[in-house]
């Protein structure tokens, strides 16, 4: 460690866009103490971003080797570059995000002489092809931990990797409750009328990325089964992704089209989240446990969520939102007609996700649990140096 710091590399396959992933690595990293701490991060996938602006003004070094494919001769080059990289910065630790971190990175990190790799899984991998699960399970070996983001992906990962329980933590992502705040009734009379709504319509929201695996298509179904019972429903759709133009043409020619409003990506969410009534998030396979989500709850909000991925364990059913079966548009549909039906006890569910996003789901202890780990892999490391070979002191 110099200057008596941990220097942790991140790697990460791509950072061109404020993602769930993204934004968890730059509050991790704007979460360490910088007494502790000296973090860099190289992406395979670099692009425009405001999260690596911050990250920048912060002082921390973010270097772009452009690797698209893992087997041309530019991988070649860029496995070089980042050899070289990792030696001359001696860095303790290599964090790793996404498959091909997980296998090229860690890889060359591992030649590059680092003993502390860890790998961060950040969802149940359905998306992952048979080759990449061969991978992982080969490489296994390299990494002295893996950081779950939610107990059903720890299960999931464990189940097809073949990961030794001994080696795994899970650490829940985590939300700044002190600036993800529940509105003042002006706050939200604002937010609602700068986005075109009444103060006294009901919005149902949901902030995902317009990609198949969220599912939006259940949302808007459910929306539209509701809408009979909910005279006042307006829908708020946060969010970019390769989908969203086909939506927003598919939702404007239902009945849902005078009462929608999309978004796109938006820089600040908060006044997003202000402005709805109940927040929402539909995936059918491959989450994990979702920024978005929690950042609804901080506000406030009772959720309605499909049991998908960690979603379970932000929400439990009953107390601060409804949990329902994934892909069935007509549950959901009922537990939002629920939500609207009782403001009495959907005011309490707001209150109930607020409690549980300060008490399980900070920021601060998200950073506080991955300290305790970064810590503990380098006191482990010394310990094991500092042993004589043939065992005797």
């Amino acid at each position: 460690m110099s200057c008596g710091r941990i220097q942790i590399l991140f790697l990460i396959d791509y950072f061109h866009r404020t993602g769930g992933t993204e934004k968890h690595l730059a509050q991790l990293i704007a979460g360490l103490s910088p007494e502790l701490f000296h973090c860099s991060v190289v992406t395979f996938d670099l692009g425009t971003n405001p999260l690596l602006d911050a990250l920048r003004a912060r002082g921390v070094p973010v270097i772009g080797l452009p690797v698209e494919r893992e087997y041309v001769p530019n991988a070649a080059v860029q496995a070089w570059r980042l050899l070289s990289l990792i030696r001359r910065n001696g860095y303790d630790i290599v964090q790793t995000f996404h498959q091909k971190a997980d296998t090229y990175g860690a890889l060359i990190a591992r030649l590059a002489g680092v003993k502390q790799l860890v790998s961060s899984k950040r969802d149940t991998g359905e998306l992952r092809k048979p080759w990449h699960v061969f991978l992982n399970r080969r490489l296994q070996s390299f990494f002295a931990a893996f950081i779950m983001v939610s107990d059903s992906v720890r299960i999931a990962v464990m189940r097809n990797d073949r990961l030794p329980s001994c080696r795994i933590v899970t650490i829940y992502n985590g939300v700044d409750v002190g600036r993800f705040t529940v509105p003042s009734a002006e706050q939200k009379r604002v937010a609602k009328e700068r986005l075109g709504f009444a103060a006294g319509d009901f919005v149902a929201g949901m902030v995902a990325g317009f990609r198949p695996e969220k599912n939006h298509n259940v949302f808007f179904d459910a929306l539209l089964r509701a809408l009979p019972s909910i005279p006042s429903l307006k829908v708020l759709a946060v969010g970019a992704g390769p989908l969203l133009a086909e939506y927003r043409e598919r939702v404007f020619l239902s009945e849902l089209g005078p009462r929608a409003v999309f978004t796109g990506e938006v820089s600040d969410v908060r006044p997003c989240l202000w402005s709805m009534d109940v927040g929402c998030l539909t995936p059918g396979s491959n989450e994990g446990f979702s920024n978005a989500v929690i950042e609804q709850m901080a506000v406030g909000l009772p959720m309605v969520v499909t049991n998908v991925g960690g979603n379970a364990e932000a929400v439990s059913d009953g107390e601060n939102g409804y949990v329902v079966p994934p892909c069935d548009a007509q549950t959901l549909a009922k537990a939002l007609v629920a939500v609207y039906a009782d403001p009495v006890r959907a005011a309490a569910m707001g209150q109930a996700s607020r409690r549980r996003a300060v008490e399980r789901f900070s920021l601060e202890r998200m950073c506080a649990e991955h300290t305790r780990l970064y810590v503990s892999l380098c006191r482990r490391a010394r310990e094991v140096r500092a042993e004589p070979l043939d065992g005797r002191q």
